[in-house]
């Protein structure tokens, strides 16, 4: 045996013993470098979104410090454009719900908390649902996961965008979330399009920082997501259709840092669009460009074609400038089974070189998956 075939083995049984002792380790929370965080949230209270005309700018004493959700509700029923008032505002379990052509922005202090509790589905803190031409400005929401009360479920979001299109998310600051932090898809088959997240900060979200499970020319960029745990898949960013009706069409996610996530900093989970009829099958294309991840278990999972029909996903990941620092075990977890989608790998930095000799072995020679210098 070469000392080469020697060297790999060693590293992987090194890797195989390290996951094990870790897999028995209880997650933890960990604080936030600020000044790594003030490279992705800048919330910005003087853009022009804030001059323009026909806003309607909501009191502080018209809230009764209690339960302001029929109050809210009205004003953004009645009004495009509403300036939410410079407090916290309490929200109950029916949540806001955010029509088309609207815009809400959030002052300095103002903060949206939810008093709960959630009931699965739909469980929305701001529901955008089959609506078009919607920005959110600076959200600061705070979920209801610590809240001490009856709650079920799983899928509820701080923001969920189900069935729309032509929605803008700017600096959202979302903690405590039951479910994800930001929600974009459909739940009847349909899709989000052109929905772009930019900037902000997701903390301590219970199942995903944000999930992605249907939707066309989808951009998450320069945004911040840490310490997602609680309920599984427990990712940073979970790029994952729920079944085969759904749709992942140009999904981008750019310059994004993920941090001290209790399973993986970005997911990809595409089992969901298997199919048995080759009419069925989807076509799937997801750039992730300059992903930072720092000690969540894994930078990136893969999960492919581990459903036992006959056609899986066709079409293209790319992951390129990625740099995964300090991950808990490997650095990248993929399924086994051999998959239709190509993936390509271009310019990954690992910190660990054990880890890193292990992610290059680990998928030298493998159908559909290439990786570049």
């Amino acid at each position: 045996m070469s000392f080469k075939n020697i060297t790999n083995r060693l590293i992987l049984v090194f890797i195989i013993i390290w996951s094990s002792n870790f897999s028995t380790q209880i997650f933890s929370q960990k604080y936030v470098p600020q000044k790594l965080l003030s490279q992705y949230y800048q919330p910005n209270f003087t853009s022009n979104y804030y001059n323009l005309k026909d806003i309607f700018h909501i009191k502080k004493n018209i809230l009764n410090g209690r339960d302001e959700t029929v109050i809210i509700q009205k004003i953004i029923d009645n009004n495009n454009i509403v300036l939410l008032p410079n407090t916290t505002i309490y929200i109950n379990k029916n949540g806001l719900k955010i029509g088309s052509n609207k815009k809400i922005l959030f002052q300095k202090n103002t903060k949206i908390k939810f008093l709960g509790g959630t009931r699965g589905k739909l469980s929305d803190v701001l529901k955008i649902y089959n609506a078009k031409n919607v920005e959110i400005i600076n959200a600061v929401i705070v979920g209801s996961r610590n809240n001490n009360i009856n709650q079920s479920g799983q899928w509820n979001g701080a923001i969920s965008v189900l069935n729309s299109s032509n929605v803008t998310i700017i600096n959202p600051k979302i903690t405590e979330s039951y479910g994800d932090g930001i929600t974009i898809g459909s739940e009847d088959g349909g899709f989000s399009e052109n929905v772009l997240v930019s900037g902000g900060w997701i903390d301590t979200s219970r199942r995903n920082g944000i999930s992605i499970t249907s939707g066309k020319k989808i951009t998450v960029q320069n945004i911040f997501v840490s310490n997602t745990y609680g309920q599984e898949p427990e990712s940073g960013i979970d790029i994952e259709a729920s079944w085969n009706k759904d749709v992942l069409l140009d999904i981008n996610v750019k310059n994004v840092c993920t941090f001290n996530n209790s399973s993986t900093g970005i997911s990809i989970n595409l089992n969901g669009l298997a199919t048995d009829k080759s009419k069925d099958v989807k076509f799937t294309s997801i750039t992730i460009d300059g992903h930072t991840d720092i000690e969540s278990r894994h930078g990136l999972l893969t999960s492919l074609n581990t459903i036992p029909h006959t056609f899986d996903t066709k079409g293209s990941i790319l992951i390129k400038n990625a740099n995964w620092k300090s991950s808990r075990e490997i650095s990248y977890w993929k399924s086994s089974k051999d998959h239709s989608i190509n993936i390509t790998f271009s310019n990954i930095k690992i910190d660990d070189i054990q880890k890193k000799n292990y992610f290059e072995n680990s998928i030298k020679n493998l159908k559909n998956i290439k990786l570049q210098d």
